[in-house]
């Protein structure tokens, strides 16, 4: 067949052929789409969705994905569960050490997701869910700038289509917005109408109104101060940064002799000639030099702070959690500093323990009791009587303590 008569011959039949082509990808793509079938009674978009929601609670996001991705495997556009995935794709971009551009890529698709949910909303009840889902996402992203008005907007939308006043979780869920935006007062006011409705939330609530109660007491003055207040665990980086920033731990120790001099004994020299101290000249930590918070790292080992210096391997670990037994020695360790009472260290030794997870013989018993019984700290489980020295200290604890002993130390304050 010659070039001529091909062309002629394949001409008209391309538009034909293009619709064929068209044709069996429709069908493709509508086979792919295809639900799966039900696999029992509880098999249902509905209950996954509920599942999902459950174990957002539980901060079990990858299994709360899943249940939302189960959902949509037998309906496709089910309002819940994409409204679900929405939360979970903004609490993935909220982690630390997410790229700039994956953040980005996420935040679109939690958009995305959220529309997508709110339009395949069927009735007040799921209408009502999305709207509560977009003030989680928000609350994760907290982006624009104008996201916490974002937020207030989908919760006046949410508390509208609440027509019999049973849904705790609009309330809720702006409440720990308001919280995030360090808006604490009305953060306390929306759980306190989670309260009044008694409709459920109730002790969450109760226990999150008390933590936000507790950072209003200790009243952070910095900006890295009001970044760590909700934290449940700090590190060492940021435990240092809390001591320059908001404990000025500088100007306290230019007040007074709070000096530390090695007194050992030092073995001289084969030759008999005095050796000199070379590591002097080495850096105090190696593995500082990147971090965001090395000016205040630097600080708190060049003061000596016990509790904050250089492990034996030259290392910091600034990202490694600090105990609570661990920051009450580093609160009494500062307390003998600067007041000069160096038998603050020894006051509490061949007493009894109050506390029945802390022996009388551990090296951090009197710690312990010089933290609280000088009202620095408070125990874990006030009920159980227990003060949880392995656990990590929470932003708000380190934030009351200091706030408490800037107050005790307020004379050594220039």
């Amino acid at each position: 067949m010659d070039t001529t008569f091909r062309n002629a011959f394949r001409g008209p039949l391309r538009p034909l052929i293009a619709a064929a082509a068209l044709l069996a990808a429709l069908s493709l793509a509508g086979c792919a789409a295809k639900p799966r079938e039900q696999q029992g009674l509880l098999d249902t978009a509905d209950h996954h969705a509920l599942r999902g929601n459950d174990l957002m609670d539980q901060e079990r996001w990858s299994d709360a994905e899943n249940e939302f991705n189960l959902a949509l495997s037998l309906e496709k556009d089910y309002g819940p569960a994409l409204s679900g995935l929405a939360v979970v794709k903004a609490h993935a971009a909220a982690q630390t050490g997410v790229t700039k551009q994956d953040r980005e890529k996420l935040l679109d698709q939690a958009d995305d997701l959220a529309s997508r949910g709110l339009s395949k909303a069927k009735g007040d009840d799921q209408k009502r869910g999305a709207y509560v889902a977009r003030i989680r996402m928000y609350t994760y992203a907290q982006s624009p700038d104008s996201w916490l008005k974002k937020a207030e907007s989908a919760h006046e939308d949410a508390v509208d289509l609440d027509k019999r006043k049973q849904d705790a979780d609009p309330d809720f869920f702006i409440a720990r917005a308001y919280r995030a935006a360090f808006e604490l007062q009305k953060s306390q006011d929306a759980y306190q109408r989670v309260l009044a409705l008694n409709k459920g939330r109730t002790q969450q609530a109760n226990d999150e109104m008390a933590l936000v109660q507790k950072v209003v007491r200790a009243a952070p003055g910095s900006m890295h101060g009001k970044l760590v207040s909700f934290q449940t665990s700090l590190n060492r980086a940021d435990v240092a940064a809390l001591l320059v920033e908001e404990l000025q731990i500088s100007k306290l120790y230019e007040r007074g002799n709070t000096q530390r001099f090695d007194t050992s004994f030092q073995a001289p020299s084969a030759s008999g000639q005095m050796q000199v101290d070379t590591t002097q000249r080495m850096p105090e930590a190696t593995d500082v030099a990147n971090h965001p918070l090395r000016s205040d790292i630097w600080e708190v080992m060049r003061l000596k702070v016990l509790g904050l210096e250089a492990f034996p391997d030259r290392q910091f670990h600034p990202n490694d959690k600090l105990s609570r037994a661990e920051f009450a020695f580093l609160i009494e360790d500062v307390l003998a500093r600067v007041t000069g009472e160096q038998g603050l260290k020894t006051k509490f030794i061949g007493q009894r323990s109050p506390f029945p997870d802390v022996r009388g013989d551990l090296p951090y018993f009197n710690a312990v009791e010089t933290a609280v019984t000088r009202n620095l700290m408070e125990p874990k489980n006030r009920i159980q009587g227990t003060f949880g020295p392995t656990d990590p200290v929470s932003g708000a604890d380190a934030l009351l303590a200091i706030r408490a002993m800037k107050d005790e130390l307020k004379s050594y304050i220039r």
